[in-house]
């Protein structure tokens, strides 16, 4: 005979998958699988505003609305304790990040790897198309693309603020220097994501995403033996 506890630890165990799928459904009844791999254009998009030109340099740049207002918010505020706080880049369509992923695996600096391993290498830094948290204008690189530029005089005040004011407006460092254990993407100490949207649409990215998720650039046979989902898209730090 089965002992009660096993019997109370099995229907707790149904029961909690049951209710984390009801949730995973509610939760993404109102976003597409198109949203979640960039095959939209942000700015005919009701849910995105852009981004304004005290913040960034760059035109037609554009972030979910709820993160944007939150980005003006944090931005503000470094303002009043001297810190500037400049978009390098938002959302990105998976055409943008097709461009840049075949541009890489094109140019002569990567010329030296071969298949896999190339893949491999480019993936140190950029996302494979569709696969990028930029697609869901929720997060942003801000200031520079270099974790150099954070080290030293003004770029380490940036990083010392972000570090530690960023998660009053729900802004979180998801590539963080990996000593415990995050698999996926190096450092980056420029990519700050807004967890309070960013969570659920990771949730959704795993309940929607399908079997043939990766096709149409370069490299892109590569995605299942580089286990792009299991390392990379699920391989983020949450709030500390």
């Amino acid at each position: 005979m089965t002992p009660l506890w096993k019997v109370t630890c099995l229907v707790m165990g149904l029961l909690l998958a049951g209710y984390a799928a009801v949730r995973a459904q509610a939760e993404c009844s109102s976003i597409t699988w198109p949203e979640l791999k960039g095959d939209v254009d942000p700015s005919q998009h009701p849910g995105f505003a852009p981004v304004p030109d005290h913040l960034t340099y760059k035109q037609g740049i554009y972030l979910r609305t709820e993160a944007l207002e939150a980005l003006k918010a944090m931005a503000a505020a470094a303002r009043v304790d001297g810190i500037n706080l400049q978009v390098v880049s938002a959302t990105r369509t998976w055409s943008h990040q097709r461009r840049i992923w075949n541009g890489k695996w094109n140019s002569a600096r990567f010329m030296g790897f071969t298949g896999a391993a190339r893949a491999a290498e480019i993936l140190r830094y950029s996302s494979m198309p569709g696969s990028s948290r930029h697609h869901w204008g929720t997060d942003v690189d801000l200031n520079a693309l270099e974790n150099e530029h954070f080290e030293n005089g003004a770029g380490a005040a940036v990083y010392a603020w972000l570090l530690a004011n960023a998660y009053d407006y729900g802004f979180v460092q998801v590539y963080g220097d990996m000593r415990n254990g995050r698999t996926g993407y190096q450092e980056e100490k420029w990519h700050w994501s807004y967890w309070p949207l960013a969570e659920g649409f990771l949730r959704c990215y795993l309940d929607l995403c399908p079997e043939e998720a990766f096709a149409g650039f370069e490299g892109a046979g590569y995605s299942d033996s580089l286990r792009i989902i299991d390392r990379y898209v699920q391989g983020v730090d949450g709030p500390q």
